[in-house]
């Protein structure tokens, strides 16, 4: 945890992110008018846009990614997009849509623009790390609708009211070329020209943010190599070459704390509070299955002491059948208040690797790659030594079988590395096929929209098909029919 003085300068600096937050009007003047952006400096919309960006987002880490990737399942109105229920107007797909465009991307927008060549604060080091940032948010819309505004998406201070789409593959391109060449500024940049004491994610550790570059990229490209593998090859194996994420001191998240204080606090115990959802019977049964240790990491006991997951997608009459009671929470690990923030890690890192290797994008053992990735996975959660011995030696944790079974061990690790970045699992999930989600039938599940089939993206929100219709109609002419069953370009594993 950070010391004393460091708690001290961020209780400053969310002070003043709650006082810019209060003043709605004041945020509006800043979008619309650039002569006014010189009254904040840079950093403190930095750090804001940080914390935006990586702060767990209930819509995504559960609604729609906790119960798509089958690691939760809800109870209420939660239910109906866990059934794969489809609801146009429904408000979740404007949630997830506006809160990405009017939070962090707004905000982070205002530092490219203030310090890009020429801009009102020109910093070529504070220009990369808000491009970095910039990628996450969309990266995550991309994954999730398709075909976005991103060239002109987010720039309503440039008067931008009607942006246009831009394909999958074609942000895909542009963010993995961008993330290289801000890489190699970072590279050999100079700390004091950055943001000291205003960067949440990495403390201002350049060497950090130089890695989580680097790791993204390679994520991306792993991501596009069964549909372009032409492409992904070579970016795969530069990135492998390059610093990445390996150690659990690398991780980027952010860290929180078991305060009273809310704006200490991990999101979603506020939102856990709520929504009350449970364990997937998936995930528990997984842990199970392969003796994993981590399944007391994740997964509360019920009051028999028992780990038990609940069915996603069950039928009404089932799940009204289903003893909910007895069915296992997610531990404190996962939606405590001071539960960890992680967007990526050495685990992630290292099972791609793995995969790499598998595939024979780069040299070396992927056995052993898979299991440096299991390793890294139970010290981020802290499971004892002995106890991650004892897995580490068994047979589960071990490459074994054909080519496509070994690859499904490999992803299904991922999967679980994911967490608690449940909308990274559904994300990866998609790309590979594992684990394995069966097709729902009647009358023990519920189809759904889908026919039963695991959704593909979400449909663009009601409002962006009426005021931005004519881009809109251009975007799914190309993509193709604005439906949950709609592959991305990328989606290609069926």
């Amino acid at each position: 945890m950070r010391n004393k003085n460091r708690q001290n300068q961020w209780v400053i600096v969310i002070a003043f992110l709650l006082l810019l937050a209060s003043c709605d009007d004041r945020f509006a003047e800043i979008n619309t008018s650039p002569n006014d952006i010189t009254d904040i400096p840079s950093e403190y919309l930095f750090a804001n846009a940080v914390r935006q960006t990586f702060l767990s987002n209930t819509y995504l880490h559960f609604t729609f990614g906790g119960q798509y990737s089958h690691m939760y399942v809800g109870i209420n109105d939660s239910r109906y997009i866990d059934s794969y229920f489809d609801h146009f107007t429904g408000a979740e797909y404007r949630y997830v849509f506006e809160n990405i465009y009017h939070g962090p991307i707004r905000n982070i927008n205002q530092v490219i623009l203030l310090t890009e060549s020429g801009g009102m604060q020109e910093n070529a080091v504070q220009h990369a790390m808000a491009q970095i940032v910039a990628s996450v948010s969309f990266l995550r819309l991309t994954d999730g609708y398709g075909s976005i505004p991103y060239e002109e998406g987010g720039y309503g201070q440039k008067d931008i009211l009607y942006p246009e789409y831009n394909s999958v593959e074609a942000i895909y391109t542009s963010l993995m070329d961008q993330l290289k060449i801000n890489m190699e500024l970072l590279k050999t940049a100079q700390a004091e020209n950055a943001y000291p004491g205003a960067d949440p994610l990495f403390s201002n550790d350049l060497s950090k943010w130089v890695r989580f570059a680097n790791s993204l990229r390679l994520r991306m490209a792993m991501r596009i190599r069964f549909v372009a593998p032409q492409a992904a090859a070579p970016i795969i194996q530069e990135c492998l070459s390059q610093p990445l994420i390996e150690e659990n001191s690398q991780n980027a998240g952010l860290e929180t704390q078991d305060s009273d204080i809310g704006e200490f606090q991990n999101p979603l115990y506020s939102s856990y509070n709520y929504w009350k959802w449970k364990m997937s019977q998936l995930l528990v049964d997984q842990l199970k299955a392969t003796n994993d240790p981590r399944l007391e990491v994740f997964v509360a006991p019920n009051s028999n002491g028992e780990f038990v997951g609940i069915p996603n997608g069950l039928s009404d009459s089932y799940f009204s059948e289903w003893d909910w009671a007895g069915t296992s929470n997610p531990s404190d690990m996962l939606v405590g208040r001071g539960a960890p923030i992680y967007y990526m890690s050495a685990a992630e890192i290292w099972l791609l690797r793995a995969e790499a290797a598998l595939a024979g994008f780069v040299s070396g053992n992927a056995n052993d790659y898979y299991q440096t990735g299991l390793r890294k996975a139970l010290e981020q959660w802290q499971v004892s030594p002995s106890q991650a011995d004892e897995f580490l030696t068994s047979v589960n944790a071990t490459l074994a079988g054909t080519e496509e079974q070994q690859l499904e061990q490999i992803c299904t690790q991922q999967w679980l590395a994911c967490l608690p970045e449940t909308y990274e699992a559904w994300c990866n999930l998609r790309r590979t096929g594992y684990p394995k989600i069966a097709k729902r039938l009647a009358p023990i599940y519920e189809p759904g929209a889908s026919e039963g089939k695991l959704p593909k993206r979400f449909r663009y929100p009601a409002i962006e098909t009426n005021i931005n219709q004519a881009n809109y109609l251009k975007a799914i002419e190309e993509q193709g029919p604005d439906e949950i069953t709609t592959p991305l370009w990328w989606d290609v594993r069926d």
